[in-house]
């Protein structure tokens, strides 16, 4: 009996050893078999390349398939939104609001453009304004001088007169006898009557008598007057 329980044991510790090379063996011969499986076929002269072709055709068909798949397809239309629903209004209003709007700009721009005009034509008057009050002063200048030269031409022909009334009545008479009828009869009417007759009598009697023709026209009043005005119809 004895003898028999020592043996039990001893069978038993064969028996796991026998199962344990039993594992080792079929775990090697799995990794052989997965080694075999992953590594590729020999290469020969017909099968040469076709791996690798393999490869780059499946990579590519990879690659457009993630490509293809961000894509957006043009087929499919993207949802539009309901401006009428969210605003609760319809359709043709909105389409009437776009069309004020759209009034209101050419409007806008309308009324810029016309106070651009304004500005420019107020620019323009004021320039009219200052070339005006330009012309008006440069106008006062010139009549103040016109004034001045009559004022001093009045007073050299004064003194003129003067001298003339002061000469010999015989030699202002020639020197009237010569002189143009213009200046003859500016100075002759502004002499005194008595010095005037004691020349004149001893001018040339045609010189004397066109002087006294000229004196006599001074004294008559224009043609114009003497023309009656029309009646009006």
């Amino acid at each position: 009996m004895a003898s028999a329980v020592r043996v039990l044991p001893v069978l038993i510790a064969v028996s796991v050893g026998v199962l344990a090379f039993k594992g080792v063996d079929i775990y090697e011969a799995v990794a052989q078999a997965v080694e075999s499986a992953e590594a590729p076929p020999p290469e020969t002269a017909l099968t040469a390349g076709v791996g690798d072709r393999d490869n780059g055709s499946a990579a590519g068909a990879e690659a457009a398939a993630l490509e293809s798949a961000a894509a957006p397809r043009a087929d499919v239309c993207l949802p539009s939104l309901d401006y009428a629903a969210e605003t609760g209004i319809s359709e043709q209003e909105i389409l009437v609001l776009r069309s004020l709007a759209d009034r209101r700009k050419a409007l806008d721009e309308r009324e810029t453009g016309l106070e651009t005009r304004e500005q420019s034509a107020a620019a323009a008057e004021q320039r009219l304004a200052d070339q005006i009050a330009d012309l008006k002063k440069v106008e006062s200048e010139v009549q103040t001088l016109l004034t001045a030269m009559d004022t001093k031409r009045d007073e050299r022909m004064t003194a003129l007169v003067k001298t003339y009334e002061a000469m010999k009545p015989k030699d202002a008479a020639e020197i009237f006898d010569g002189m143009e009828d213009t200046i003859l009869l500016d100075i002759a009417k502004s002499m005194k009557s008595a010095s005037l007759a004691s020349v004149m009598s001893l001018m040339q009697p045609k010189r004397a008598e066109a002087l006294t023709k000229m004196l006599v026209s001074l004294a008559k009043p224009p043609a114009s007057l003497n023309t009656p005005a029309q009646a009006p119809a």
